[in-house]
């Protein structure tokens, strides 16, 4: 398919140009109207600026035979069914190219190495701004190396996506001496919460031989409840089930002879706004030396932003994503991050405790965006 643009002073101009250069099957994409020329601002004539595009294969038809806003009129005699059917299909086929040229006429206009990288970016969902600025930044540096190959610009490429990351690498906040490290668990229902302090407690208790502790507030959900006590069990870790703020304020005075207290939430959802206040009372009272915002890395880039903005004032120190073993797109979670600029402190990929949790590297991030 042939795609050109026709500068005429009117639209009957323009046309003749266009029937004359690509026929009369000749499909319009686009019309601008725009001035140029004149003298200090005055006496600018008037142009229309038409995208028209034509079948490479298809030879110019008779002149009883026109086309007008893509749509192509026939004056000839009747056909068959057989006839009619295929200029059907050939019609669905030239509107589904015009669509995907469309497309295109919106993209930034970068060499084919840069698209390629772009596409890449688009594919994994990366926000449109931060793409353009990671692909400008890599050609412009791939313009000035020494070594122009492809493992060069890939190797600018993966640097230029870490750079934003690096900047907000999570920190654990500092022990206090003779106090428990109190670490509380909240997000919204099903991301896997009490599955990720099971995974936690395990390596706390287990590998590192430190005395844990758990709590949960999570009265609404039994199987929460006991899937907390069975692995207190086979931990030998106690389990402290807490029905209001005052009742969590008291354990934790009990237990502050331990090293570590895991506090797990009820997953609350960030559109009903009496469960987050709820929430809040809890976290007023818990005094949490760092609280973990537990998302899925399945969600979308939008339903990030709706729960950022409804914990938006409770001080989030870091997140975890979850299910990473459940997608291939990662790039909601690279949008959340750079915006957001909060760290991440753990990767969780499936249900097996504690194997299936790690803490969370930006190479790794970034190496699951380029992964093919």
């Amino acid at each position: 398919m042939r795609v050109k643009r026709f500068v005429a002073v009117d639209m009957q101009e323009a046309m003749e140009k266009i029937k004359s250069e690509l026929g009369n099957d000749a499909v319009i994409l686009h019309t601008r109207y725009f001035k140029e020329g004149g003298f200090l601002g005055f006496f600018r004539k008037n142009y229309v600026e038409v995208t028209a595009a034509a079948d490479n294969n298809q030879e110019n038809v008779a002149l009883n035979e026109g086309t007008f806003a893509g749509q192509k009129i026939k004056k000839d005699s009747i056909k068959n069914d057989h006839e009619i059917a295929s200029d059907l299909a050939e019609m669905h086929k030239m509107m589904q190219e015009m669509s995907l040229m469309l497309e295109n006429l919106g993209e930034p206009q970068f060499p084919k190495m840069g698209q390629v990288l772009y596409h890449r970016l688009k594919k994994q969902e990366i926000e449109d701004k931060i793409a353009q600025k990671i692909v400008k930044l890599t050609l412009e540096q791939y313009s000035q190396a020494s070594l122009q190959t492809k493992e060069e610009l890939n190797k600018i490429f993966f640097a230029n996506l870490l750079k934003p990351l690096q900047k907000i690498k999570y920190v654990p906040a500092k022990v206090k001496m003779g106090e428990p490290r109190i670490l509380t668990f909240i997000g919204p229902t099903g991301v896997g919460k009490t599955t990720t302090i099971a995974k936690l407690a395990a390596m706390s208790a287990v590998l590192e031989k430190k005395k844990v502790a758990l709590i949960t507030v999570d009265t609404y959900r039994i199987a929460a409840v006991e899937q907390l006590k069975t692995i207190g069990d086979i931990m030998n870790v106690p389990v402290k089930v807490i029905f209001n703020p005052e009742n969590l304020q008291e354990s934790l005075r009990e237990m502050r002879d331990f090293d570590v207290i895991y506090i797990d939430t009820a997953g609350r959802s960030h559109k009903n706004i009496t469960q987050v206040n709820e929430l809040k009372q809890y976290l007023e009272s818990a005094h949490s030396d760092e609280i973990f915002l537990v998302l899925a890395s399945t969600s979308k880039y939008q339903d990030f932003l709706d729960i950022f903005d409804t914990y938006r004032d409770i001080n989030v120190t870091s997140l975890i994503f979850t299910k990473l073993d459940e997608t291939s797109n990662y790039g909601s979670i690279y949008n959340l991050v750079c915006k957001e600029e909060y760290p991440i402190s753990y990767f969780a990929n499936g249900q097996n405790i504690p194997d299936d949790i790690e803490v969370a590297d930006p190479i790794k991030l970034v190496q699951m965006l380029m992964k093919e």
